[in-house]
């Protein structure tokens, strides 16, 4: 008999009770090592709470081997999360029914349903779920043509990240230039995402934001992480992200004028502290620029709480006080 068991997404604290059964009657057991990635301390303790041998991609494969075994022995494969999330084990499932080998499945937690449950999506709104591999084009291209008709639909895509390691930014320029290349609006800056690092466990994190200030943070997350694409927010959607993970969801729509002009009186301004820095101005006016600079943050708030006007006035404020100095001789670098 083949007992295929998911262990859920933290083994240690969500493993199911019929671990206990299986172990005890299971003559060989292994454990998947391939499909999703295993923390250290989770592969030591399956190792000896279950006297599992992890498998390799080669090893699941040859779904013979298992067939084999399972003719005459109790054999047990433990997965990670819920067993039919790979097509891997389907498979494996398929053969050994075709060969008359009984098949036990216990289900568990698996990253998809705990991460719409700790995000607040809604999970009937699913559309595209897949990998991303690494530096492989076609994998890119295929991701950013199925993201865009998920979001045709107005559903949820999920991007399972395969070989960055925690490199949030390495991806989000991948998909930048997707976007450069096929400029279907799929991965603007504007963009909201949401990405969630080791769902469902204590090392959980989740974070979200415009692609364009993703890319700006030294973001590094631990494995195994994923990239999420919301469609459409239901307004309890967007509930669950501004009280529990204080996230502003920001749909995919093109800066106003108004919030434009703001960014580039900011930006503009920074650039002519930073040069007035190297210029030795700052140190005979620190109270102005002091002030400048206030004015500034003052106006990356209001813009981040969709205040444009205050924006744009407290941007203007800033300029005013550093442009004012020109009276006094100085002469200030903008560029």
């Amino acid at each position: 008999m083949l007992f295929i068991i998911g262990l859920g997404v933290d083994p240690k604290n969500t493993a199911p009770i019929f671990i206990n059964y299986a172990s005890s009657i299971c003559e060989k057991s292994y454990f998947d090592n391939y499909t999703t990635f295993v923390k250290n301390s989770d592969l030591v303790w399956i190792e000896k709470k279950l006297n599992a041998v992890p498998v390799s991609r080669e090893k699941l494969e040859d779904v013979e081997h298992f067939i084999e075994e399972a003719k005459n022995k109790n054999v047990c494969l433990y997965v990670y999360g819920d067993p039919y999330i790979a097509t891997t084990h389907q498979a494996l499932k398929v053969y050994a029914i075709e060969n008359n080998i009984d098949v036990k499945t216990v289900y568990s937690s698996s990253f998809i349903n705990v991460i719409f449950g700790e995000t607040g999506l809604h999970i009937y709104k699913i559309g595209f779920v897949g990998s991303i591999i690494k530096d492989d084009i076609n994998s890119r291209n295929y991701v950013y043509k199925q993201v865009g008709a998920s979001l045709e639909l107005k559903k949820h895509s999920i991007i399972i990240p395969s070989g960055y390691e925690g490199n949030v930014r390495y991806l989000l320029h991948e998909l930048k230039q997707a976007e450069i290349n096929f400029k279907e609006e799929v991965f603007t800056d504007y963009r909201f995402i949401l990405l969630v690092s080791r769902a469902g466990t204590e090392e959980e994190k989740i974070l979200g934001g415009k692609l364009s200030e993703l890319l700006e943070s030294e973001i590094e997350l631990k494995e195994p992480f994923t990239l999420i694409v919301p469609g459409t927010l239901h307004f309890t959607e967007e509930e669950v992200l501004k009280k529990v993970y204080k996230i502003l969801p920001s749909q995919n729509i093109k800066p106003s004028t108004l919030e434009i002009r703001t960014q580039k009186i900011i930006e503009k301004c920074k650039i002519a502290i930073k040069n007035a820095e190297q210029d030795s101005i700052i140190k005979n006016y620190k109270d102005v620029f002091e002030n400048a600079f206030l004015y500034i943050k003052d106006a990356e708030e209001a813009q981040h709480k969709g205040d444009l006007v205050t924006a744009l006035m407290q941007a203007a404020y800033a300029e005013g006080l550093i442009d004012a100095l020109r009276f006094l001789g100085e002469k200030i670098r903008w560029e």
